[in-house]
Parts: structure tokens; sequence; C-alpha cells
């Protein structure tokens, strides 16, 4: 799966919690998403900086920060799918995306999941189509 068709991928199975994904979906969407945020993230940084220099920056860091809000709130239910198919194709159980619900540990062992191989046919499928995709 290329970069781009991860990102499209992603947003055509919103709410798809069903099926499996492979490895290279989750990590190019990984990376989509840190490009997008981290410049928001920098941009509210160098405005909120602005600020306290005297400048007007207090209200355009606001945007930004809002804009990293909206956008996380777009992506929560997405991402979750992800995640979910993801563990569908390494043979777990989708429950255990609730793991990232517990702070810090539970993202740095859902990172470990994703980053399993593919179990090969499973209980949730052959291998994934380009279809399921």
């Amino acid at each position: 799966m290329g970069f781009l068709e991860a990102y499209k991928s992603f947003w055509k199975n919103y709410v798809n919690f069903s099926g499996r994904a492979p490895g290279s979906a989750y990590w190019y969407v990984f990376v989509w998403n840190l490009m997008i945020i981290v410049p928001l993230h920098v941009m509210e940084a160098v405005f909120s900086a602005s600020e306290m220099i005297g400048g007007v920056g207090g209200g355009v860091a606001l945007f930004f920060v809002g804009l990293r809000w909206l956008y996380w709130l777009a992506t929560i239910v997405p991402l979750t799918s992800l995640i979910v198919r993801r563990l569908h194709d390494t043979g777990k159980s989708g429950f255990l995306a609730f793991l990232s619900l517990i702070p810090y540990v539970g993202t740095i062992i859902i990172l470990i999941f994703m980053s399993f191989e593919s179990d090969g046919p499973n209980r949730y499928g052959d291998v994934y189509k380009k279809s399921d995709i």
C-alpha cells in the first residue's frame, strides 16, 4: 500500500471495524498525522512565544490550537478503526484497542502491537483484499 493510498483508505474506512489492515496502512497514516499535527503545534508555539514578547500572536495561537483539536476530533474514530483492523491483522482481538486509554503505557503497548508482523490467515480473514484496504 502506498503513502497516499493509505491516507485515502484511512478516511474511506472511517467506521470499518471489521477486516484487516496491513502494517503499511497504519504507519503511513501515522506519518501523515505527524505531518499535519506537528506543523500546527509549531505554529501554535511560535505565535504563543510572539505574544510573550509583546506581539499579537495570542489569537492566532488559539486558532492553531483549535485546528489541532478539530483534526484530532475528526481522526479519533478512523484511527481507532484502523488500530482495530491492524490488531485483527496480527491475530489479536480488536478490544485490545482499549489499552490506548491507559495514559502513556497504553500508547506504548499499542505501538508495540502495531509493529507485529501480519499473522497470515486467521479468524478475521485470509489476507486483506484490495476492497478491505
